[in-house]
């Protein structure tokens, strides 16, 4: 009798429960504001664990209400902080908005901007609009406390965009770095980079300012550069910054065994220390014990300032093995002979006898390394101009080009919906035509930016002269656009540019299109009209970069001959001299370019 009774009471606890939420709801639909009966309510869902009725009860009472009682400001408080706990972003995002509508002071402001965040949905607009919205607050003062309040929350969109109008509105520098550094968790280092550069002469005295820069670095790859930055950043023997940029190191995309060896060195306080940091990461990786035995047999390899001290280096071509899917710039003597490479390159050229410049497949960017230094992040795409005064970069979105100067910095730039067809200069280098839309190209004064000419017409290519502006139509014809005459070629062109002596040096089309042809190289003489072969198996891709090199009579390719060997030649094509052939290769090489003098 006794189990009977039990079982009985426990069947009506749920009947029971149920009719008192049955009450309690009919007295909140006959008095929105009837905050026991509503706290009743919340209190049974939280026992149950019922959080979405809670949420959602207090949502339909907020609605409800056409005045929002001061009594019921506790009650939204902590239902938004339940809803942001358990990941109800929607309704965290409703009820703070009828918070911040009916109560516009900070904390309410807070809560809204909150909910926003973590939803994922906030924009700067949203936060302009909010603070403006708060008529009797000092607004600066608004966004240092929602800078301060939103330092720890993820995502860090909140305190990313409060930092930053605190920077760019209100010109307070010290929000500068904590504006950075939130650049660095979205993984912005783009905009990274450009705001430590713009503000260098500001930031001389901040250990965070060379623990950034070396962060950068290491991301770039550039290990070394990393750890002079942080020692750099060390002497300033401030713990906190350290620690926030070790903290950083984690959104940094490099191989573990890179980030915990960097640690090891940073980290270390003297020579002891650093001995001892090293050991132990060696002892953590006993799978390298096999690289380590090998690196001790080797010396380092060369850099390119060491490769280019002396005069032995005199061509420089890629080497591309298709097997393993590898490849190289290397640096070679007139005999052929290896001197040093770059692994991670392609489309490397001499800025000058001491100076290389190349795009780094690895980290999309062009590189200039030597004598002089500098880096263009964001491109992977460059044409260097014939003098190798300057160069013209194009974007990895193809929206944007920037022409570097002498002193490798940007002259002028320009934005548009860029093609990759390839670059091409007049050989004095003031004209350069670069593709801007679909089928359109621009031709630029190099030097100032000023768009020259526009050509409109269905064309492949424009190339130029001196003085004039050819083009290749879609049948491959090369077309004189001053005439609109068709020039008397001996075939059709895939590829084209203008040479010394009105002589115009072109590809013949392949027979199919693929990664790599090997097809006819002529030459077209615009005084006499004659035309002829230059070489029949001229290495040939659709790129855009040419596969070529012309300099003034010379001109830099390779050759395929009848056993599958590749050979890089240099020739004056005006009298057919031989200068320069390399050893020959089953690899690809591509991409030739002799040192200046």
């Amino acid at each position: 009798m006794k189990k009977i009774l039990i079982i009985l009471f426990l069947t009506l606890i749920p009947l029971f429960l149920f009719a008192q939420i049955e009450e309690l709801k009919a007295k909140l639909a006959a008095n929105p504001a009837d905050i026991e009966s509503l706290e009743a309510l919340l209190k049974i869902y939280e026992e149950n664990y019922d959080d979405n009725s809670y949420i959602n009860t207090v949502i339909e009472v907020a609605r409800a209400l056409t005045e929002i009682p001061e009594g019921m400001v506790a009650i939204f408080e902590r239902t938004i902080e339940k809803a942001l706990n358990n990941y109800y972003s929607e309704q965290a995002g409703e009820l703070s908005k009828i918070y911040f509508d009916n109560f516009k002071n900070r904390k309410s402001l807070l809560y809204h901007l909150r909910s926003l965040n973590s939803s994922w949905y906030l924009s700067e607009s949203d936060v302009r609009y909010a603070v403006t919205s708060i008529e009797n607050e000092d607004h600066l003062e608004l966004y240092k406390y929602l800078y301060e309040e939103s330092k720890e929350l993820y995502p860090t969109d909140l305190s990313l965009i409060v930092s930053r109008i605190l920077v760019e509105d209100f010109g307070e520098s010290e929000f500068l770095i904590p504006y950075i550094e939130n650049l660095f968790y979205e993984g912005d280092f783009s905009t990274a980079e450009e705001l430590l550069m713009e503000y260098s002469q500001n930031l001389t005295e901040e250990p965070m300012n060379y623990f950034l820069k070396g962060l950068l670095a290491l991301n770039y790859g550039n290990y070394d550069e990393a750890v002079e930055l942080f020692l750099q950043g060390k002497s300033f023997n401030d713990e906190a910054a350290l620690g926030k940029a070790i903290e950083i190191l984690d959104y940094i995309y490099i191989p573990d065994y890179v980030s915990e060896l960097f640690r090891a060195i940073v980290l270390s306080s003297d020579e002891a220390s650093l001995q001892n940091n090293i050991q132990m990461y060696m002892i953590g990786h006993e799978e390298l014990d096999w690289i380590y035995s090998w690196l001790s047999r080797v010396p380092a390899p060369k850099k390119i300032n060491e490769l280019l001290e002396g005069e032995e280096v005199v061509i420089s071509y890629n080497t591309l093995n298709m097997d393993y899917e590898s490849g190289n710039v290397g640096f070679f003597d007139i005999e052929g002979n290896l001197f040093g490479s770059l692994t991670d390159a392609i489309y490397g050229q001499f800025l000058d006898s001491k100076t290389f410049v190349y795009i780094s497949l690895q980290n999309e960017r062009v590189v200039v390394d030597g004598e002089r230094k500098a880096r263009f992040n964001g491109y992977t795409v460059y044409s260097l101009s014939p003098d190798r005064s300057k160069f013209l970069l194009l974007d990895n979105y193809g929206e944007k080009i920037v022409m570097i100067g002498p002193e490798l910095t940007q002259i002028w730039s320009a934005d548009g919906d860029f093609g990759m067809v390839p670059v091409s200069w007049s050989p004095d280098g003031y004209r350069v035509a670069v593709s801007t839309d679909y089928d359109v190209f621009s031709i630029f004064n190099a030097d100032t930016g000023e768009v020259l000419e526009t050509v409109e017409d269905w064309y492949d290519l424009v190339f130029l002269s001196n003085d004039n502006a050819y083009a290749i139509d879609y049948d491959g014809n090369l077309v004189d656009l001053a005439t609109d005459e068709t020039l008397k070629t001996a075939k059709t062109a895939v590829w084209a540019e203008f040479g010394s002596e009105n002589k115009i040096i072109y590809f013949v089309p392949p027979e199919e299109y693929g990664d790599f042809s090997y097809i006819a190289l002529r030459v077209y003489d615009l005084e006499t009209g004659t035309d002829r072969v230059l070489s029949n198996r001229v290495l040939w891709m659709d790129a855009p970069v040419p596969s070529i090199k012309i300099e003034g009579p010379y001109i830099y390719f390779t050759e395929k001959d009848a056993n599958g060997m590749h050979r890089v030649l240099v020739m004056d094509y005006t009298t057919n001299e031989l200068l320069f052939e390399s050893m020959p290769s089953y690899d690809v090489l591509i991409f030739p370019d002799v040192r200046p003098e």
